[in-house]
């Protein structure tokens, strides 16, 4: 995995772009462009790093998925299908906290998808090719934003095809289809000039793709998301030890009721309604609408199937959605349209107890985060830890394990020198020489997560052996908590 060679906010490719001298970030992995990075930048220059601010324009184009997800139900469907599938987006567990988060990154790869469709739907309408042109410009950047968009891509061809075989084969002409490609390459140009520069880096999926899942667990993925209980254990913690904190305000209290008078329980219900109605669907006036959703989902899923290591991650799940709301906004409407004038009260009750129960696991997620507190990857940590190294000037500062190094960098406006060493350490075979060159420079301090909280296996034992192996043991400078008193990063030189 070739990390090191682009990283968010700290490194440029060093040659001009285009002959023009000028700097320009165009990665952060071989798989996953700046775009952020570019969008954050205005934003961060006027603004405090705060979890607001890093957090707002994540909801903000969330919001505005949501809003396009009403308007393509509306245009296809009609206005009860649109309020239907739209609050259960927005109440989906899964979305929102992804969303919420940009979980590795998503947001705006939903974004472009839906604005994307909305112009090809307005292409379709009027022959205008500034809405061709404009969709797959979208599409480009989503490319940019994230090679992964390839599976959204292969999706929305195979349910075109599906669906409407005659009228897309009808809108494909010389001049349609080289309009859209030129587009499509103008949007995803930099991803283009990456691999051209570095001979197809984001190709050799075999330096990111180490291992093969099995489709087990990625099954068990695919329901976990769909239920929206993917995130507990990986946002919220989850094992014992460390002290719940008891809530303090009024909502903290009220959340904390709520999901004990409740219990434990998952959502998802809609989703295994509407795939039982799939076979239904196909003698309602929704066919082709159910047939072009039933094959993005198919083919983009299959696509995570069919790649190792990839499809066992919600990051990568979350990518289908909002087809799976589609697929109940049609059904439901549908279903209950057979009921004559009870219908529409029978779709509000449905719609509203999916809605009622996706709160409900929202609020657990907000209880549990309130009394036990976020997990190792997303510790609140990561502050004092922050604060800690603030004082540590002149010192070298390495990362030791992964999940901490961008975020110190970001807390630190770029300030702090941190270097994640954690791939190196990861590495079959170790620069050796390298890793004790750097624990016997008396500047360098190791930052690594206490025990039970590491996320690359081995990373730790691997510096201590290598160290001990040149005559030095470690020394704790510190040990930083999280709000619940649990461990969570030390601090750490060597010494002869």
């Amino acid at each position: 995995m070739q990390a090191a060679k682009v990283d968010l906010y700290a490194a440029f490719l060093k040659s001009g772009l285009l002959g023009t001298g000028f700097r320009i970030p165009l990665m952060v992995l071989p798989y996953l462009g700046a775009i952020q990075a570019w969008l954050y930048q205005p934003i961060l220059r006027f603004l405090k790093v705060t979890p607001l601010a890093l957090r707002l324009p994540a909801l903000l184009v969330g919001a505005g998925s949501v809003w396009m997800f009403f308007a393509l139900l509306e245009r296809v469907a009609g206005r009860r299908a649109a309020i239907a599938g739209a609050l259960l987006l927005a109440t989906d567990a899964s979305f929102v906290l992804a969303t919420t988060f940009d979980f590795s990154p998503i947001a705006l790869l939903h974004f472009s998808m839906l604005g994307g469709i909305l112009l090809l739907l307005r292409f379709d309408r009027t022959q205008s090719r500034k809405c061709l042109a404009l969709a797959s410009f979208l599409f480009g950047l989503a490319l940019w934003h994230k090679a992964v968009f390839g599976w959204a891509l292969a999706g929305l061809a195979a349910g075109a095809m599906a669906a409407f075989p005659g009228r897309t084969l009808k809108r494909l002409s010389p001049a349609t289809v080289s309009i859209a490609a030129l587009a499509l390459l103008r949007g995803a140009s930099p991803l283009l000039y990456y691999n051209l520069r570095t001979k197809g880096d984001t190709l050799r999926t075999g330096r990111v793709l180490v291992a093969s899942t099995p489709l087990s667990q990625k099954a068990l993925m695919l329901a976990d998301t769909l239920s929206g209980s993917a995130l507990f254990g990986f946002l919220t913690e989850e094992s014992p030890g460390g002290e719940t904190t008891p809530p303090s305000g009024l909502l903290d209290r009220a959340s904390v009721r709520l999901s004990d008078a409740v219990g434990n329980l998952a959502s998802g219900y809609g989703s295994l309604l509407a795939c039982c109605l799939l076979p239904w669907l196909w003698f309602t006036p929704m066919r082709r609408a159910a047939v072009f959703a039933a094959a993005y989902l198919a083919v983009a899923w299959g696509a995570m199937v069919a790649l190792p290591n990839t499809g066992q991650a919600l990051h990568h799940v979350i990518l289908l959605w909002p087809f799976p709301h589609f697929l109940i906004a049609i059904a439901l409407t549908q279903l209950t349209g057979k009921l004559g004038r009870w219908g529409a009260w029978a779709l509000c009750a449905a719609v509203l107890a999916l809605a009622a129960s996706n709160f409900l696991l929202l609020n657990q997620y907000y209880a549990r985060l309130v009394t036990r507190g976020p997990a190792a990857v997303w510790t609140d940590a990561i502050y004092g830890l922050s604060d800690y190294l603030d004082g540590m000037r002149g010192r070298n500062i390495f990362a030791v394990d992964w999940g901490y190094s961008a975020t110190l960098r970001l807390l630190s406006d770029g300030q702090a020198p941190v270097k994640d060493i954690s791939f190196a350490l990861q590495a079959s075979q170790p620069d050796a020489a390298m890793i004790r060159g750097l624990v016997a420079d008396e500047r360098s301090v190791f930052v690594g997560h206490a025990e039970g909280s590491e996320q690359f296996a081995g990373v730790h034992r691997r510096l201590d052996e290598i160290a001990a192996g040149a005559g030095y043991s470690r020394r704790i400078l510190a040990v930083i908590d999280d709000r619940n008193h649990r461990p969570r990063f030390e601090v750490v030189r060597y010494v002869k």
